[in-house]
């Protein structure tokens, strides 16, 4: 979830929702203690840059939108397709799955792609 109007400790709160992390599992994935994770969700402090690089790569996006709220917006190379923003989408929602749940999308998608396979070649 993007959205620039949000200080830092709101954006991080916004990112935990949306990936459906708890306080407990996240502060394990960037290697904090939950106290120093509640300096930084209920204090409004702000982390060391390596703390909020492993936040960011823990929550799939990046240390200058968690701080700053603003992404280095770089043009889309020339081959991209307009389909890249999709497949970057679920790339950023798999990249959060746990081992099971990887599993579990594995097996829809791929019967998902049968489905469609199936219905395409009976036309």
């Amino acid at each position: 979830m993007k959205d620039t109007n949000l200080n830092f400790k709101e954006r991080l709160i916004d990112e935990l929702n949306y990936r459906g992390l708890s306080n407990k599992e996240f502060a394990q994935k960037v290697g904090i203690s939950l106290n120093t994770l509640g300096m930084y969700l209920y204090r409004g402090s702000i982390p060391a840059a390596d703390v909020a690089v492993k936040m960011a790569q823990v929550l799939n996006t990046t240390a200058e939108y968690l701080i700053l709220g603003t992404e280095n917006n770089k043009p889309l190379p020339k081959q991209s397709t307009k389909t890249d923003w999709q497949k970057n989408e679920i790339s950023r929602i798999v990249n959060s799955f746990t081992p099971s749940q990887l599993d579990n999308f594995i097996q829809i998608a791929n019967a998902y792609k049968n489905a469609v396979s199936e219905n395409t070649s009976s036309k």
